[in-house]
């Protein structure tokens, strides 16, 4: 298995899991379900790993596909910024995560703020991965991205009103 190959199949994983652990979380805060708060503190911390396993394939997998097809620096260097973005984001929301395992195994209850910021976290992020993915899939894929319009000649017009 190449570096491309790895870098395709975690890509998914932060996005779809932090869609989804937005979803679990906010169920969580509805039912004030303890358990379901810290299985998805620990999925979250696991999608983390998956994120970081991803972000360091891309790199390589640009060395492959860049001797097979030309490809858009503006582009690839866009899509590793928001990755890179999205990674960072996810350590500084997995240190608040790690804080609330730390403080439920001591039996301290988890603020309300700091599950809303856990929450919140996690849905911005899911926003960036989904961001980053799009620019990720222009790399292979053009034609998914924002067209613009031809400019029309005359002799391509034609009238939408006959004259008599």
């Amino acid at each position: 298995m190449n570096a491309a190959q790895v870098h395709l199949m975690t890509v998914h994983v932060p996005i779809i899991g932090c869609w989804g652990l937005s979803v679990l979380f906010l169920l969580a805060w509805i039912f004030r379900d303890e358990r379901l708060f810290q299985i998805c503190c620990w999925l979250l911390l696991t999608v983390l790993l998956i994120a970081t396993v991803a972000y360091f394939s891309g790199p390589l997998a640009y060395e492959m596909l860049e001797q097979q097809i030309k490809l858009n620096t503006e582009t690839v260097e866009f899509h590793a910024m928001l990755a890179r973005s999205c990674l960072l984001a996810m350590v500084v929301l997995a240190m608040v995560v790690g804080n609330a395992l730390i403080q439920g195994f001591q039996g301290e209850t988890i603020p309300r703020w700091q599950r809303m910021l856990i929450l919140t976290g996690t849905i911005t992020i899911a926003v960036f991965w989904s961001a980053a993915a799009h620019w990720g899939g222009l790399i292979r894929h053009p034609e998914i991205g924002f067209s613009k319009p031809e400019p029309v000649t005359d002799a391509d017009a034609t009238p939408l009103v006959k004259e008599p």
